[in-house]
């Protein structure tokens, strides 16, 4: 395998997106190949012969609790290696810096690990620029053992080409509301309540501003940036509204009344109310969203439970969490998309499946839940989350834990929605947009629909990549 520095001179950063939009814009069709077939999933890539031992490499992300997952992998790699004497692992830990980057320099150079991690957008990336194995016919025929109806509803949306699964889950974290409770107690607040599908978003309006102060300046809430994103994502969930068309990937679903009027809410909330300040903005100082919180700047924070450690281990206040607030069409929530892939171009692909069957177990899911902490995607083990977590701190034991599992249980919410083409799509035209909207206060929500009537006719094959700034010019021209 290349270090990190042959990774960075295998392919320059220009280079990496120029290529990258190069082929997100072909057809999806051409651009995947997947290795297997249903008939044979090793097609590409026989088992090793008996007493054979196949070394295969696993790229790690967990930013959270580095430490937590070294633990998890000391007690459970010894039991797989007993059970798969010709399989040795190396474990990779994460990496950090862009997550886009150098895992695809090392694709292009052909020294990429055989398994990798990641989050959000970036999975649906790598699918599209055909780096994945396609793990349906693995699937389905270790159906039993792999157990899909253990899952929640739209787990796999994202991760589907043609039909067919690419990627298995990390771990499901639900999108929730923590709250300071001493400072509800001051404003004279009552608690959010407990139950989802309790409390709606004109309630979250109305007590905002009560924690709005100066000399220092305080507000409400925050998540980590409303953006062409997951976070603006399940907003627009709670108003009947999407960003990327559920039947159509190609039409951004932005250009509805419903959209239209959740957009201008949020924007409601930051330049009318001035009750939501973004994360790691001017605005904020450039402090964090978690870091708001946990120095009572901010009163609520839509976060999931992959921050439950730092709070209980930084907040000097009392604390709980409480389900995301109903739109006008209902519970809204985000579901996390963090996933494993198999490199489609694996040497070992019986081997790296055999691996991947044993990360996404229920075995596995408990020892990440008290290890890492981290919220378990498969629905038998759920229960387990709050025992494990409260086990491992007893300060736990006051947090109303069972508002995460409770969501996949009852199947609210949903992943990030992807585009045909994703990265072009979401980075390249609705960012900008969203950034002077939302970011910077210059532009109504007009500007965020204009945009998105570039994205539908981009994904369509309407606006070749090269003349998209050009399209793009005209809008901002206007």
């Amino acid at each position: 395998m290349a270090t990190s520095d042959g990774i960075k001179r295998g392919i320059s950063r220009r280079q990496f997106m120029q290529f990258s939009a190069a082929l997100g814009a072909t057809a999806l069709a051409a651009a995947c190949s997947p290795a297997g077939s249903p008939s044979a999933p090793a097609a590409e890539g026989e088992a090793a012969p008996a007493g054979e031992t196949v070394r295969i490499q696993y790229q790690s992300r967990e930013p959270e609790n580095a430490a937590g997952i070294n633990q998890l992998w000391s007690e459970w790699y010894p039991t797989f290696q007993a059970e798969h004497p010709n399989i040795e692992v190396e474990f990779l830990p994460w990496p950090g810096g862009n997550e886009r980057e150098g895992p695809y320099a090392a694709m292009v150079a052909g020294t990429a690990p055989d398994l990798l991690e990641f989050c959000c957008s970036n999975t649906t990336f790598f699918i599209q620029q055909g780096q994945t194995l396609n793990l349906q016919p693995y699937i389905d025929r270790d159906a039993e053992e792999v157990n899909i109806d253990d899952y929640y509803e739209h787990q796999f949306d994202p991760w589907k080409l043609d039909g067919d699964i690419h990627f298995m889950p990390r771990f499901t974290g639900t999108q929730v509301i923590y709250y300071n409770i001493d400072w509800f107690e001051r404003a004279g607040v009552e608690p959010p309540p407990k139950e989802w599908g309790a409390w709606d978003y004109q309630t979250y309006a109305e007590i905002g501003p009560k924690f709005v102060g100066e000399d220092p300046q305080t507000w409400a809430t925050s998540n980590y940036g409303l953006g062409a994103n997951w976070l603006t994502q399940y907003w627009l969930r709670g108003f009947g509204a999407h960003m990327v068309d559920p039947e159509d990937n190609t039409h951004c679903a932005l250009d509805t009344p419903e959209a239209y009027d959740c957009l201008e809410y949020l924007r409601s909330l930051m330049w009318d109310l001035k009750m939501f300040v973004p994360s790691n903005s001017t605005m904020s100082g450039g402090i964090s969203v978690e870091a708001l919180f946990n120095s009572e700047r901010i009163a609520m924070m839509e976060m999931g439970p992959w921050n439950l450690n730092n709070v209980v281990d930084t907040a000097q206040f009392r604390w709980d969490v409480a389900p995301m607030v109903n739109g006008p069409a209902g519970t809204t929530t985000h579901q996390s998309v963090d996933g494993t892939m198999i490199w489609v171009k694996t040497a070992h692909p019986e081997e790296s499946w055999e691996l991947l069957k044993g990360t996404t177990s229920p075995e596995y899911g408990i020892l990440y839940a008290k290890y890492a902490n981290k919220q378990p995607s498969r629905k038998s083990i759920l229960d387990q989350f709050p025992k494990l977590l409260r086990e491992y701190n007893e300060k736990y034991n006051d947090i109303s834990l069972e508002v995460f599992t409770a969501s996949l249980a009852q199947d609210i919410g949903g992943p990030e929605e992807m585009f045909a083409n994703d990265a072009v799509s979401k980075d390249q035209i609705l960012a900008p947009a969203f950034e002077k909207v939302m970011l910077l206060g210059e532009a109504p929500v007009d500007y965020i629909v204009a945009h998105a009537e570039v994205v539908t006719r981009f994904n369509r094959g309407e606006i070749p990549i090269e003349e998209l700034g050009a399209e793009l010019a005209k809008i901002q021209s206007q």
